[in-house]
């Protein structure tokens, strides 16, 4: 692994630390390091695609002023990381055992001298975080080590912490009382939907014209899809609309009346299904064999353009995660639901403010797909709440998260350049 980074390292003349004012891709001015921003994240079939996909969305917004190194624990997301022109490391170790990689990590950390660590894990300890800070301090300029939180575990020993969550703000209060009672430095606090790191396709969208009449839905249910949300709401979607071609066929055939009792296939029978796939749903081939008789369902793999399907689609059904800060940068109306218990407090938050519907958590649940279908189709019906919606979205996220982000590691990283200098 040594020798791998060096072939990289080799490659590119070092780079010289700079406090030179330049204009990065996405519009903004900030302080160009001209140094390495290293990113320690990981995705995997089992914790899906959230973390690795919101640091590729900030590293996208640095790549014009910052070199960009991700370390990873495994290889599942190395073709995605290297496709974008980054370097990219395996650990080759278990993704859920942090402390136990440090004897790898903390090396790759002294020969890069990164300018900017971010860590985002939910596998973190204190002991790990302090010794990756600990290494940053001891570059040949001091590093600025951040962590993306969505958790509020305990007092994380860092100098950013990024929990752009809608609950973000709200959780300020306990942040400083936890730092308080642990005895440990408060850092600097990025909170709230400002920071929510989109790719650059999301910034300064116009305001969505909604339209009066629904005919299409998307459906994203994550990067690795693991509960098989997927697979099951396309299977109950081609069950209803069978049945409602079945009971059109037969004319007034009791059992097929009885089968569309509700009018479901009725109702669905119009519209067209978006099914998002991430790159690690298992189901891609059952998915592909039950769509297929069903022209009004598509499915969209590796998509690259998000934005534009978000925004053919008049409404979502999504999961509680980062696709919902997409969702209200493009204007579109959505269902959400709760698969995990970090997703609770989002959805929570997301209903409270107006600005999407949740259907509540799904989990050990059979009848889901119905009742996320219901929700989804009532609010299809109700014309001036998705143009309330909508617009309650706009004001919330503007898409230029990641920009920020990056606008205060810069920040933080000239204070540090500067007091290593006095």
């Amino acid at each position: 692994m040594e020798n791998h980074f060096k072939r990289h390292k080799a490659a590119e003349e070092k780079p010289e630390m700079s406090v030179k004012t330049a204009e990065c891709g996405n519009g903004c001015e900030t302080t160009a390091f001209r140094g390495t921003i290293l990113f320690r994240c990981d995705g995997n079939p089992v914790i899906g695609a959230g973390h690795m996909m919101r640091c590729l969305s900030i590293a996208d917004a640095a790549s014009l002023c910052w070199h960009i190194l991700f370390v990873t624990s495994s290889n599942h997301f190395e073709q995605i990381i290297t496709s974008r022109g980054y370097r990219c490391m395996i650990l080759h170790t278990p993704y859920n055992r942090k402390e136990a990689e440090l004897d790898q990590f903390l090396p790759i950390i002294y020969e890069a001298e990164p300018a900017c660590v971010i860590v985002d894990s939910y596998e973190v300890t204190d002991r790990y975080l302090r010794a990756v800070g600990k290494a940053c301090g001891n570059c040949g300029v001091p590093g600025v080590l951040a962590y993306m939180d969505d958790l509020l575990s305990f007092a994380y020993p860092v100098d950013i912490l990024i929990n752009y969550n809608i609950y973000g703000p709200d959780k300020a209060g306990e942040y400083k009382a936890l730092y308080q009672s642990a005895g440990v430095l408060l850092p600097q606090l990025l909170l709230g939907t400002a920071y929510a790191p989109l790719r650059q396709e999301f910034a300064n969208l116009p305001q969505r014209v909604i339209t009066e009449e629904v005919s299409s839905i998307l459906i994203s249910t994550g990067g690795a899809d693991p509960d098989h949300i997927a697979r099951k709401m396309c299977q109950y979607i081609t069950d209803q609309l069978s049945a409602c071609d079945n009971a059109s066929a037969a004319g007034s055939d009791p059992a097929y009346a009885q089968a569309d009792r509700a009018g479901m296939g009725q109702r669905l029978r119009h519209l067209t299904f978006h099914f998002v796939l991430g790159a690690m749903n298992s189901d891609r081939e059952q998915l592909e064999a039950l769509a297929a008789p069903f022209p009004g369902i598509r499915l969209h793999c590796n998509v690259k353009q998000m934005q534009r399907l978000m925004s053919v689609a008049d409404l979502a059904i999504s999961a509680a995660g980062s696709t919902l800060y997409e969702l209200c940068a493009a204007g579109t109306p959505a269902v959400t639901y709760v698969l995990a218990d970090n997703q609770i407090a989002g959805a929570q938050g997301f209903e409270r403010h107006g600005v999407l519907m949740s259907a509540g958590d799904i989990r050990q649940e059979a009848g889901f797909p119905q009742k996320l279908l219901s929700a989804a189709l009532d609010l299809a019906a109700d014309y001036e709440r998705r143009r309330e919606i909508s617009a309650r979205q706009k004001k919330l996220v503007d898409g230029g998260g990641a920009r920020r982000v990056i606008e205060a590691l810069t920040a933080k990283g000239r204070e540090n350049q500067l007091g290593n200098r006095i």
